[in-house]
């Protein structure tokens, strides 16, 4: 059924979709590179145009991985390059987003609002009690390497695969917590492990027929530009800015997804 859909909503409700697909990615990998939590507004969207939840998840990814690799380019730009602490988290991440990703394809939206609903609101809380300040000048930025870090490491793999959506508010956290890390290269690092797991994860989302591609391909369209210019505007602004768009977008994406979880239950 899945396989019969992938192409086609697109087709039914007329081109004007296309155009909206690429604004909407536009605002979704602005949202992304600064701080997490863009994809509740692309996945709501892509259901709301007729796709399945699992193939909107699937479809969602292609967009983000080219946002990602925008973000990375623009950070890299600046001078905001990690590649050593990229490996230390990527590599438990694709086991993890292999084994997150196998599950998510029959992922329905009972399960998919309350389970994000509840991180989100978790990654909130945590946001509030503040950040880490900058490393000190001449420091080497650095993430723990024990058994504790590597489970983190691997569960952000597995939601990443799972779900995706705020996996960016997650990372920042984990980052910064387990590290001497600031938010600006936080979200460097984030970017770089994004491109990773969701590298892994389409795979088997393509394998299962659960990406829309003409749909996918506007969407990914906006996220080039959306990913460069935050990553460039976040850069720019600097911390403070960044934490409290951290704050603000991770309550709405909580709250938008907890209101969605109550109407889906109570229907």
């Amino acid at each position: 059924m899945a396989a019969h859909l992938v192409g086609q909503v697109g087709s039914q409700l007329g081109a004007w979709i296309y155009p909206l697909l690429f604004v909407a990615g536009i605002v979704v990998s602005f949202v992304n590179s600064i701080s997490g939590g863009g994809s509740i507004l692309s996945i709501p969207l892509l259901i709301f145009l007729g796709l399945p939840a699992a193939t909107a998840n699937g479809t969602n990814r292609i967009g983000i991985l080219l946002g990602s690799l925008s973000s990375l380019f623009a950070f890299r730009s600046r001078g905001i390059f990690l590649p050593r602490l990229a490996w230390r988290v990527g590599w438990p991440a694709v086991i993890g987003s292999f084994a997150g990703s196998l599950l998510a394809v029959g992922l329905s939206d009972r399960v998919f609002n309350p389970i994000l609903a509840a991180v989100i609101l978790f990654v909130v809380f945590m946001t509030l009690r503040g950040h880490k300040a900058n490393p000190a000048l001449g420091q080497e930025p650095t993430l723990r390497g024990d058994l504790p870090a590597f489970l983190a490491y691997l569960g952000i793999g597995f939601y990443g695969g799972f779900i995706q959506a705020g996996s960016g508010l997650i990372m920042i956290y984990a980052f910064t917590t387990l590290g001497n890390l600031d938010i600006i290269r936080a979200n460097a690092l984030k970017v770089a492990n994004t491109i990773i797991f969701i590298a892994v994860s389409l795979v088997t989302f393509a394998a299962a027929g659960r990406i829309d591609w003409p749909m996918a391909a506007a969407l990914a369209a906006g996220n080039l530009v959306g990913g460069w210019a935050g990553s460039h505007w976040q850069v720019k602004q600097g911390e403070a800015w960044v934490n409290r768009f951290l704050l603000w977008s991770g309550a709405g994406v909580a709250g938008k997804l907890l209101w969605d979880a109550w109407r889906a239950w109570a229907a």
